[in-house]
Parts: structure tokens; sequence; C-alpha cells
């Protein structure tokens, strides 16, 4: 291995937390030309309000949409959930992914996110893991299939291994109460609906809430409940 898969993969080895191994990701892509990069797992156990483990690089306008499903049905998901084979945008308002939905795409590039890679890594029973990257430049086609791939391919593979890893060996350990909200919450229920359904207080239902947000880093209780069911603490 070359000297830079050697430090991204100690790098990787070393975190213990899932926003960790997404922000070493970004620091590895810096170099390649992009500015921005997201880990997207589709869960196979469907939730009622998300379907996605989503960490990004960024808290922008693209993320929040993101995190809130509005890309859900978009052509780099779409893409990424039939083909391992990567998927390139160049940033341009023409062409290829483009052209099936050029609204989209607008919006996209507005809020400066423009030429990208994506690829995804099929997880069987449903369930598949996709990462990529994007830069505020237009980037080349050429650039993009011959002189990066392999270099993305490789950080998305150690990426998944890294997300793996965390998964099967993650140091979080939830409370059977902390388990109890975040399952109800899963389901859409509100802090008063899991109250009365509990038997206790709106103040306790949030109290455990809020100890399970912070084991898993999660901004709100929607990202802790998805962490969980990734790390397979719901089960």
């Amino acid at each position: 291995m070359n000297n830079w898969q050697i430090d991204l993969f100690t790098s990787l080895h070393e975190k213990t937390n899932m926003q960790d191994i997404v922000d070493v990701s970004l620091e590895a892509v810096k170099p390649l030309g992009f500015n921005f990069c997201t880990w997207r797992t589709q869960l196979a156990l469907p939730l009622a309000n998300r379907k996605a483990c989503i960490l990004g690089s960024s808290e922008d306008a693209v993320h929040q949409k993101n995190a809130s499903g509005g890309y859900d049905d978009a052509p780099i998901p779409r893409h990424c959930s039939l083909t391992t084979v990567p998927a390139i945008w160049t940033g341009q308002h023409e062409g290829g992914l483009f052209n099936q939905d050029p609204e989209l795409f607008e919006e996209f590039f507005g809020w400066g996110h423009r030429g990208g890679w994506a690829q995804s890594v099929m997880e069987g029973g449903g369930q598949f893991s996709m990462f990529y990257v994007d830069s505020d430049q237009v980037i080349p086609q050429s650039y993009l299939e011959n002189e990066v791939n392999f270099h993305l391919e490789w950080i998305t593979t150690a990426v998944h291994s890294a997300m793996s890893r965390m998964r099967q060996h993650s140091p979080v350990s939830l409370s059977i109460r902390e388990k109890e909200v975040l399952r109800w919450a899963g389901d859409g229920k509100t802090s008063d609906q899991t109250s009365q359904i509990l038997n206790i207080s709106v103040s306790t239902v949030n109290f455990h809430l809020r100890n399970a947000m912070m084991k898993l880093d999660a901004p709100n209780k929607t990202a802790a409940v998805v962490r969980a069911v990734f790390l397979g603490l719901l089960h």
C-alpha cells in the first residue's frame, strides 16, 4: 500500500465515533479536489420518519435536505441502489445524471455543490451503503473517471470497513429505558405519547432521549434512532 492508504487506514482504525470517520474521510478527499463527503446507509429496517443513516462533513442546506429525506429518490441514491458502478456528475448543466432531474441538480449546484462521485457497497438483506464526495467546482469527466476513481474506490472500501467495525464493536451502550424511548420515537411517537405508553412523565422521556442522543453523538432524536438502528442497538 502507498503511504496515503496506510495513513487513512490508521486514522480510521483509531476512531470510535461514526462522525469522526466521516471527518477523517474528508481530509482524505480534499487533496483530490473535493470539499464535501457523505456516508449514507439505506436501512433494511423501516422507520416511520427515516429510512437512511446519513452522516455528512457539513451542516449546510444540502446536508439538511438529505437528512430530511429530500434526496431519497434522487438520481444519485437511485443509481447507487442498483449498482456498485460509481456514479459521476461534473457539475455542468447538461448530460448524464443531470438530465434525469435538472431541477434538483440546479438546486444542488445553487447551494455550492457541483462535480462529484459516488459508489455503493451492497450489504445484503435489502441494505446498502454509499459514500459520495463533491466539490464546489465543475470537475471534468475524464478526471472523475480516470484520475481519482481508484483513490475514491479505495477510500469507499476503507470507510465501509470502518463503519462495519463500528457496528460490530460499538462502544455505545444504551439502557433499557433509552432503547424503549428510541423505539417509540422510531415509530413516530411524540414524547407525550411515549410517556403515556410507558407510564412515565414527559420529562423522563426527554431525559432518556437526551442521554441517548449524547451517547450516539446525534443532533436530534431522529438521528439518534437511525444511528442506534445502524449500530444494532435496538434489536
